[in-house]
């Protein structure tokens, strides 16, 4: 039998599914077969709320083995949601002049990204995501999406797949290209979240930045065991084992599918 999950009010709050709802009538499922999804405010009955905290925090600071993989995890998870609940315009690549910045140096490049992502928030109504990225010679350079407020201009170029490559000239610490997005965005996203981890390390402190007016995915909650999304969506379902559950993840589902 599960253990019973109540609110601190005495009030259960926890259920077997979680649900996130995007524009365009696409959902992601998680589904387990313990109680683990609901409002916030939730304990165990009976755990000690200090003795779990303590044990992970000392999982936190070992950044190495399965809790970076399960750290990675959840920021592509948050960025995908971040993602697709948004509405973005351009593919964009940001490199950094080693002229205007040291761009080995991970807080220096942070803290110019920061100013120059606050300025263009304020002034032109940025909303971005950006993951940073290694090049093998150790510089740091940034992957991810603008909305539309960017100017862009014709560079000349194309893409393999002949689409126009675009420059972006108010970024002013280095080198852009910008490809506006088409065809599937959700495999785009899936593209961006790669990035991150992809070198096991946060090469500029985080494993990714945002910023601007973005929205958060709608969330709703159901009683969906694994095995059940498993069977409704054989092709489709990721299916793992944390310690003492098993869990089942379905990305990309259309809503009409999964409404009865």
């Amino acid at each position: 039998m599960a253990e019973k999950l109540l609110c601190v009010d005495g009030s259960a709050v926890k259920h077997y599914a979680k649900i996130y709802t995007y524009p365009g009538g696409i959902q992601d499922i998680v589904a387990s077969t313990a109680p683990d999804f609901g409002a916030k405010g939730w304990e165990r009955i009976g755990a000690d709320a200090s003795k779990c905290k303590a044990k992970r925090e000392r999982k936190c600071a070992d950044p190495k083995g399965e809790d970076l993989e399960r750290s990675m995890r959840r920021a592509r998870g948050k960025l995908r949601r971040l993602a697709l609940a948004n509405e973005f315009r351009w593919f964009v690549t940001l490199t950094i002049d080693p002229e205007k910045c040291d761009s080995f140096d991970g807080a220096a490049v942070v803290r110019k990204l920061n100013a120059w992502c606050s300025n263009m928030v304020q002034r032109k109504g940025l909303r971005y995501i950006l993951v940073p990225e290694r090049h093998k010679s150790g510089r740091i350079h940034f992957h991810g999406f603008f909305n539309d407020c960017v100017e862009a201009v014709d560079s000349g170029h194309m893409d393999r797949q002949g689409h126009k490559v675009y420059n972006l000239p108010q970024w002013s610490l280095g080198f852009t290209t910008a490809i506006e997005l088409y065809d599937d965005y959700v495999k785009a996203v899936g593209y961006v979240c790669k990035y991150v981890g992809k070198q096991g390390e946060k090469p500029a402190g985080r494993w990714y930045y945002s910023g601007g007016d973005l929205r958060e995915p709608e969330i709703s909650y159901a009683e969906i065991s694994p095995a059940e999304l498993a069977a409704d969506y054989p092709e489709q379902a990721f299916v793992f084992y944390p310690p003492g559950k098993q869990m089942a993840v379905v990305n990309g589902i259309v809503l009409e599918q999964v409404q009865e």
